[in-house]
């Protein structure tokens, strides 16, 4: 009988300077120190009772908020003493947040705010259709923007939820943010060659912005699948910024 033999597929190399892990970031905290930026995107849980395929969980795995408040309170640690940290938040559980996120809990002090306003994505949400994320700005020491750039608090770009295609035929994914406001903030915020840390890193839209913009970056994501597809959006950047 003819033997077959096997072979091994091999995921693309990972580009210079991005460190992706598909693990939990708990595996991370102990390693990572001098963090000029962190970035908060919770697999947050939702009570809710509508259409499940719908809801994050149907997805990837969901975390408690007091698993959330522990992974950022753990990130502190991580982060340089002058340190950013962009968290984004979700309006239904907004008020839950801000009660828990005290400097007693999660060591990081509240800055700012601002919001993603989404156009071409019907909405989502009993009340009403709820089309636009708050983003939550804390620091870390003395953190002073680290250029004059001017960056404003609301990011208005369109999301299709996977439905369709956006420029360059990529579909956007469920909860995935736009890259390149994420690379605006790391522009003003942090310097060239800094570190940044990405506590929930999805699709990786972070190291991808992180990959533009001249920033190192180490992120952990623990579903395989949202992993793999992140090298490879990762590796797809690579060879169309190198043109290989």
């Amino acid at each position: 009988m003819e033997q077959m033999s096997l072979i091994s597929v091999r995921e693309p190399a990972q580009p210079q300077g991005v460190d992706l892990r598909n693990c939990g970031i708990d595996e991370l905290f102990d390693e990572v120190r001098g963090a000029r930026m962190v970035f908060v995107d919770p697999p947050w849980t939702y009570s809710n009772s509508g259409d499940k395929t719908r809801s994050a969980a149907s997805h990837y795995p969901c975390l408690t908020m007091s698993d959330i408040v522990r992974h950022v309170r753990s990130s502190y640690d991580c982060a340089a003493d002058d340190a950013y940290m962009v968290v984004w938040a979700t309006f239904p559980l907004l008020a839950e947040w801000m009660a828990v996120a005290t400097p007693e809990n999660i060591q990081w002090t509240y800055v700012t705010g601002g919001a993603w306003a989404k156009t071409g994505a019907p909405g989502s949400g009993f009340h009403w259709r709820g089309n636009a994320e708050p983003i939550l700005i804390y620091k870390k020491g003395k953190a002073k923007p680290c250029n004059t750039k001017l960056l404003r608090s609301t990011h208005v770009s369109e999301q299709h939820r996977g439905l369709g295609k956006r420029r360059g035929g990529e579909a956007l994914a469920h909860s995935e943010k736009p890259i390149g406001y994420q690379a605006n903030m790391i522009e003003v915020w942090s310097n060239p060659g800094d570190l940044v840390l990405d506590v929930y890193a999805g699709l990786c839209s972070v190291g991808r912005a992180c990959q533009r913009t001249g920033r190192r970056y180490i992120g952990a994501e623990i579903d395989e699948v949202r992993y793999r597809s992140a090298v490879d959006r990762l590796a797809l950047d690579r060879s169309r910024n190198h043109g290989v």
